[in-house]
């Protein structure tokens, strides 16, 4: 199969294993970025259940990729509302996204982003909002080549 060759769609309940193996690979990516996020012994299970449950969820989404019967990206997250401090704005707030190395670069992490982007404008949406990982040049890249803009730095101070 070449380029172009998958079909993004609106994630199943049944979609939240893949979604979760998809989930681990990701983790993985972003536990070499920082070993802040490094998971928790039951992440796959915990994240099969909480992705089922959002598939269930109007204000929340969930799409999938695939190629053929196999998932090769997802992409997840939910409506949320700005601070009541500033002018009112709902965000369709992106929590997880992630193509499989092998499949990158095909035109999948546009697709399943457009597709967010289409829900967030049917729920009546002010935009898509997400975080990356400081040190993810490509991923930060790839939202650029997008449109999306930095509007804030997330810092933290662990203590050990």
């Amino acid at each position: 199969m070449g380029a172009g060759d998958f079909t993004i769609r609106p994630g199943r309940r049944e979609d939240a294993a893949e979604a979760a193996r998809l989930w681990m690979q990701s983790a993985e990516e972003h536990t070499a970025h920082d070993p802040v996020y490094a998971t928790a012994p039951d992440a796959e299970k915990t994240m099969r259940r909480f992705l089922a449950d959002l598939a269930r969820n109007s204000y929340a989404f969930v799409f999938v990729a695939t190629v053929g019967d196999r998932t090769v990206g997802f992409v997840s997250g939910e409506l949320r509302e700005g601070s009541p401090t500033f002018k009112p704005k709902t965000w369709a707030s992106v929590d997880d996204v992630f193509v499989e190395t092998d499949h990158r670069n095909d035109g999948i992490g546009h697709a399943l982003l457009a597709g967010v982007e289409e829900w967030a404008k049917q729920k009546g949406a002010d935009g898509v909002s997400l975080q990356v990982a400081a040190a993810n040049a490509r991923g930060r890249k790839f939202y650029e080549d997008l449109g999306f803009r930095e509007v804030s730095v997330y810092e933290l101070l662990e203590f050990r």
